[in-house]
């Protein structure tokens, strides 16, 4: 059940390709290395007013992860292979392994967690058939963790029969991880209307520090510290040059 989380997250990214601009082939590079590692939070929520709805199994199950964390295992090309952890807020955990193509975007468990290293607004997200309706919509700096990254956005809407998919996607630029993927789907049926939507959102990872204050703050602390060490050597001087000057009047008599 396990290896289903990232599946049921994720998929809706292949579900609302509906962009309407067409791109050319672009050269496509991975921007992680192997080790690199990164976690995640999983927020999902669930809610109808159809009092014979009940969630999806798996979205309960998903409810019951407290973090996902991805592993660079490695990388071929531009075929990065990862493995998946899912812990869950009992305790227990389950691993799987999985992939993804940044130039084709196939995959396997892996849906949408990398796309290539330095996209720009207009860039299809993969090279490929499937997804050349499918671009970077623009490329803005967002927070994860305490840090300010430039991320590559990507949304769309579509619907089918009673159903409404919106997803938001934003990957690192500088690496083409995901940092963020907001999913909703809504479900319409006569005067009921179910909704269920997820937020899986980067906590940590070893590609980039995440300061424990920020640059100002660390130049006041170290102002603060070293204040009383500034006094002593200040007096020192003083006492010094008080000495000197009674010395240099001794002489002078």
């Amino acid at each position: 059940m396990g290896k289903k989380i990232v599946l049921s997250i994720l998929v809706l990214l292949f579900l609302v390709l509906s962009m309407v601009m067409n791109v050319s082939a672009q050269t496509r590079t991975v921007g992680v290395s192997v080790g690199n590692f990164f976690r995640y939070s999983v927020s999902i929520s669930w809610s109808s007013n159809d009092p014979n709805a009940k969630p999806d199994p798996s979205v309960v199950n998903e409810n019951d992860t407290q973090w996902l964390q991805f592993k660079v295992t490695a990388i071929s090309g531009t075929n990065i292979t990862a493995q998946l952890i899912t812990h869950f807020k009992n305790g227990t955990e389950a691993t799987t392994n999985g992939w993804e193509d940044v130039n084709t975007g196939d995959y396997q468990t892996l849906a949408g967690l990398f796309i290539s290293a330095n996209l720009k607004p207009g860039d299809s997200l993969y090279n490929s058939s499937t997804f050349d309706r499918s671009f970077i919509n623009e490329t803005i700096s967002r927070a994860y963790a305490s840090v300010v990254r430039d991320t590559d956005q990507f949304n769309a809407i579509t619907a089918s029969g009673t159903l409404t998919y919106s997803l938001n996607y934003f990957w690192d630029e500088l690496t083409g991880v995901m940092v963020e993927s907001q999913g909703e789907t809504v479900n319409h049926t006569g005067a009921y209307t179910t909704t269920s939507s997820s937020d899986v959102q980067i906590i940590s990872s070893d590609i980039w520090t995440v300061p424990e204050f920020p640059n100002w703050t660390a130049t006041l602390l170290i102002l603060i510290l070293l204040t009383p060490t500034i006094l002593v050597l200040s007096k020192r001087r003083l006492r010094k040059t008080q000495k000197e000057e009674h010395a240099l009047c001794f002489v002078l008599a």
